[in-house]
C-alpha cells in the first residue's frame, strides 16, 4: 500500500469530517478506530511523552511520527468513510399525525 504524503494528508483532511459524523450519529465505524483515534489525541497533547518536547526536532518527531502510524491503521476506515460521503445520501422523511379534523381524514 502507499502512504504517501498525499494520501496521509488526505486522511488527515477526512479524519475530521469523519469524527464529526460520528458525533452526530450519521456514520459509525469500529470500536477499535475510536479506542485509537483517543489514543493518539491523547499522546499528542499530553506532556508525557516518548521523547520530551524540549528535545529540539527529536520530541516534535515522535509525536508526528506516531499520528502518521496511527493514521496508517485507520487508512482503511477513512477511506471507507470517503467512499460513504460520494455515495448518494438517502432521504428519509418522517411525520406524525397529530390531529384530525371531524370528517377523519
Amino acid at each position: 500500500m502507499n502512504f504517501s504524503p498525499q494520501v496521509i494528508w488526505s486522511d488527515v483532511k477526512t479524519f475530521f469530517p469523519m469524527v464529526w459524523a460520528i458525533l452526530r450519529g450519521r456514520y459509525r465505524i469500529p470500536w477499535g478506530t475510536i479506542v485509537w483515534a483517543l489514543v493518539c489525541a491523547v499522546y499528542f497533547i499530553s506532556p508525557v511523552d516518548a521523547l520530551p518536547d524540549v528535545l529540539p526536532a527529536l520530541g516534535i518527531a515522535d509525536d508526528g511520527a506516531f499520528i502518521v502510524w496511527v493514521l496508517v491503521r485507520l487508512h482503511g476506515d477513512l477511506a471507507a468513510f470517503r467512499q460513504h460521503r460520494e455515495e448518494k445520501p438517502t432521504i428519509i422523511l418522517e411525520a406524525e399525525v397529530t390531529k384530525q379534523n371531524k370528517s377523519g381524514k
